[in-house]
């Protein structure tokens, strides 16, 4: 039995899920796309969350948003409003040589059902292999959104340190080349901070340029 199995098994029996320590927010500069993010390593499972911007003060603005997580971690997650309720969900799991990107919203503590009001597009560098899945993808719409009938929340893109949410799950997609297909439950979460501010860059738009397929 895996990790994550072990911790789901745990999480069936107890009825929690099991909420694992981050690393502190530090500069990742991808080698193999020089994409300079913030990120935070997570979890039991050690799931990377990094995020890049453009140089902007004030939302909206678009996302650059990498997942990297083994593969015992069918699927990971990070909510961009640092709670599991109304807030705009990042989803992804490996899918063959590649990885997809699912939007979700979650209105109470149930699996988060598809959201289309941010926009995923799956980037190069979203690869996988025998021991990691790594999903790179540009979001529009994940810094501010709307809940609790019109109250707006944004991101600050100048904040040293924005609270994040996340999930993963060792139970496998319904079907992972659907990117609205059924989840399973999750079996470790947690919270984590990232530098939004130190993710800002003069070349974000040289980067999506690059990464686009």
């Amino acid at each position: 039995m895996g990790l994550l199995q072990f911790l789901a098994a745990f999480a069936a029996l107890t009825g929690t899920a099991i909420s694992a320590p981050a690393t502190p927010s530090a500069q990742y500069c991808d080698p193999d796309t020089t994409v300079c993010y913030s990120s935070s390593t997570v979890g039991i499972a050690a799931i990377s969350y990094r995020l890049a911007i453009p140089n902007v003060t004030a939302s909206p603005f678009d996302i650059l948003l990498q997942i990297v997580a083994p593969n015992t971690a069918q699927w990971a997650g990070i909510a961009f409003g640092g709670h599991m309720i109304n807030n705009t969900i990042a989803i992804g799991w490996a899918n063959g040589n590649t990885s997809v990107a699912s939007s979700r919203w979650a209105p109470a503590h149930e699996i988060p059902e598809p959201y289309d009001a941010a926009e995923y597009t799956v980037l190069k560098g979203s690869v996988t292999n025998e021991t990691h899945w790594t999903l790179t993808a540009l979001c529009k719409g994940c810094s501010s959104w709307v809940h609790d009938g019109g109250s707006v929340t944004e991101l600050d893109p100048n904040s040293p340190s924005i609270n994040l949410a996340w999930a993963a799950s060792p139970y496998p997609v319904g079907d992972p080349a659907d990117n609205y297909t059924m989840l399973g439950i999750h079996s470790e979460h947690g919270t984590f901070s990232l530098d939004l501010a130190a993710a800002k860059s003069d070349t974000f738009d040289s980067y999506v340029e690059a990464l686009s397929p």
